[in-house]
């Protein structure tokens, strides 16, 4: 999945009813796999590989605090709350019950297909460079927007009006959010307490030049990524990308993520103070 976006729905989507207890089992072993195969095709199943590594060594990369203590219990609790397996499977039991039979076969069809795999081979490459290699790409991709002909650069809006920047934002507020925190904590001594509310509305006043950041980081990504396929090729995606079981498969997503690593910050924010606050005795 290149860092996927569409507006955030209200799903309010629930499991089938089973009337049979003995048939769950089976039932949910056969979701799992259907989750597990369409997390790997669109390389969600990576989406948090470098999250846990990112808000640990934030500390130290934005010089939050030289305290050793407090560096080796910021990235402790971060390596612990932010697990990839552990988020992953959040995930996966996310997504489990919430697509029909019909758009389990229009996702599993595309993806099963020759083009559908190729897709899947660019996408997860892309989600796990590194910093390094990402900033090498984007560079990449603004060199090529900028002699991009009309149709590609129509093509890149298009992607962007399908699949936006919600995931992308979600982590970088919440890896704001982390910094703000570390900020506010760095500069406490006894009782350690997280001043979420100032700390949302100082990530609020930020975010909408972000987010116009996201935008044009996601744009030059996608350039760079889809550089190789053809017109043709890229409007069949994008064809594939406005089908409703797409729109709906990467809503979800999107959805999942954002709550995940919401929930996740809210519990490093209580896990690093309470381990700071034993320090500070």
């Amino acid at each position: 999945m290149l860092i996927r976006s569409l507006a955030v729905l209200v799903l309010a989507l629930s499991p089938v009813a089973m009337p049979l207890a003995a048939t769950r089992p089976a039932l949910a072993q056969a979701q799992q796999i259907v989750v597990a195969d369409l997390m790997r095709a669109t390389a969600l199943d990576v989406v948090f590989s470098q999250f846990a590594e990112s808000i640990a060594s934030s500390a130290r990369s934005e010089d939050i605090s030289t305290d050793e203590i407090f560096l080796k219990h910021w990235e402790a609790t971060a390596n612990r709350v932010f697990e990839a397996d552990k988020l992953h499977e959040r995930l996966a039991r996310a997504l489990e019950g919430k697509f029909s039979e019909d758009e389990q076969v229009v996702l599993r069809t595309f993806f099963g297909s020759e083009f559908g795999r190729r897709m899947t081979e660019l996408e997860r490459k892309a989600a796990l460079l590194g910093p390094a290699q990402q900033a090498t790409a984007i560079a990449r991709g603004e060199e090529i927007l900028a002699g991009a002909p009309v149709i590609r650069a129509t093509q890149v809006d298009q992607l962007m009006e399908l699949v936006s920047a919600e995931i992308s934002a979600a982590m970088v507020g919440q890896s704001l959010r982390a910094l703000l925190l570390g900020l506010s904590v760095s500069h406490q001594q006894g009782q350690i307490t997280v001043p979420w509310q100032e700390i949302d509305t100082q990530v609020q006043a930020m975010m909408p030049s972000l987010l116009a950041d996201i935008g044009h980081t996601q744009r030059a990504m996608m350039a760079y990524v889809y550089r190789d396929l053809t017109d043709a090729e890229l409007d069949r995606y994008i064809e594939f990308l406005r089908s409703p079981a797409a729109q709906k498969f990467y809503a979800v997503a999107a959805y999942a993520v954002g709550r995940i690593v919401a929930e996740g910050m809210a519990d490093f924010g209580e896990a690093f103070a309470a381990r700071m606050k034993s320090v500070n005795v």
